[in-house]
């Protein structure tokens, strides 16, 4: 037992994959070309129908750090949540099966640490990958986080809402964390549920993820108005079960949340306008109740968008805001490519 425990692994990297046989090749090329060696891979194979369970066991007779386990599909989270029950790191790192990763993803993760394991999370930039760009995108908060503040960044979208990018403490997972069968947002949800354990996170400036955006993804999915009241009723229950942490601070903290969704929502032209709607009207009551407190969180072009959305004849107006705004997103990164 004592022999099997020394040669236990630093990191689990856990990799959820659904029918990736065109990508998953150059993934775990990725993985094994890590400068730094003491990992586990466990590659999840939740249920493909196509090659992708014999490109990972072709890797896993190469490489035996690689692991293949073979589940029925049940979508990427429960997968991931499979790779979890088995790993054996004291840290664990998500990698989808069509991303890649830098030759030194993980030795600048670990090396960020610090010596004596101070901190929780470590989190890294990353660069999307697309058929005839790279941009890199870096996170917004830069400075160390402590206490509730990865929550409340989680919440209103102020960091990354991927668990991919980032080396977690293993023992995050240990609490009793819950999942919720949602189209959407599994990703939030879970670091939500992390950020209720107040941990001590850092953030290294390095591009270290290459993520490969591709059609079908189900973050590229539409949204709808329903969507968004069901993912806000997840978080509220949430925050209710971690009440003791929150305190009175859990109205304020699911308004943050529920702004940031619906101003996602109304920004999609092909959405229908749901100015009407009780969750609509019930963030606008809200966000004027405790407006002097969410204008460091939302900007002036938030505050517009959300006024114009009131009135049914303001739709056009909102998109072509949201046009406005998406375009000059779309100019920076292609000046900082």
């Amino acid at each position: 037992m004592e022999e099997r425990e020394k040669s236990k692994p630093v990191v689990s990297v856990i990799i959820p994959v659904y029918n990736l046989e065109n990508y998953l090749d150059t993934c775990l090329d990725s993985v094994g070309r890590q400068t730094y060696g003491d990992f586990e891979a466990i590659v999840v194979d939740d249920g493909s129908t196509d090659g992708s369970q014999a490109v990972a066991l072709r890797h896993a007779e190469r490489d035996a750090r690689i692991v293949v386990i073979s589940t029925v599909n049940q979508g990427a989270a429960r997968a991931r949540e499979t790779g979890i029950r088995h790993a054996q790191g004291d840290y664990i790192c998500f990698l989808d099966g069509d991303d890649v990763w830098d030759s030194r993803m993980l030795e600048k993760l670990v090396a960020a640490i610090g010596e004596n394991g101070g901190y929780d999370i470590v989190c890294c930039d990353y660069k999307r990958i697309c058929k005839t760009y790279e941009a890199p995108k870096r996170e917004m908060r830069t400075s160390d986080m402590q206490g509730l503040d990865f929550l409340v960044a989680s919440l209103y979208h102020a960091i990354s809402v991927t668990v991919w990018g980032r080396l977690y403490r293993r023992a995050l997972f240990e609490k009793e964390l819950r999942h919720y069968p949602l189209r959407l947002g599994e990703d939030s949800l879970l670091n939500i549920q992390i950020g209720c354990q107040q941990p001590r996170v850092r953030f290294v400036d390095y591009v270290g993820y290459g993520y490969v955006q591709r059609g079908g993804s189900a973050n590229r999915s539409p949204l709808d108005i329903g969507y968004c009241v069901k993912f806000s009723e997840a978080v509220h229950a949430e925050l209710v079960r971690h009440r003791d942490v929150v305190g009175d601070r859990l109205e304020f903290y699911l308004l943050l949340n529920k702004m940031r969704w619906y101003l996602v929502y109304l920004r999609k032209s092909h959405n229908p306008w749901a100015g009407d709607t009780e969750f609509a009207r019930g963030i606008n009551a809200e966000a004027e109740r405790y407006r002097a407190e969410l204008e460091g969180f939302f900007s002036r072009c938030d505050w517009l968008l959300l006024r114009m959305d009131r009135r049914r004849w303001m739709r056009p107006g909102v998109l072509a805001v949201s046009t406005l705004m998406r375009w000059g997103k779309s100019l920076k990164r292609r000046l900082t490519r």
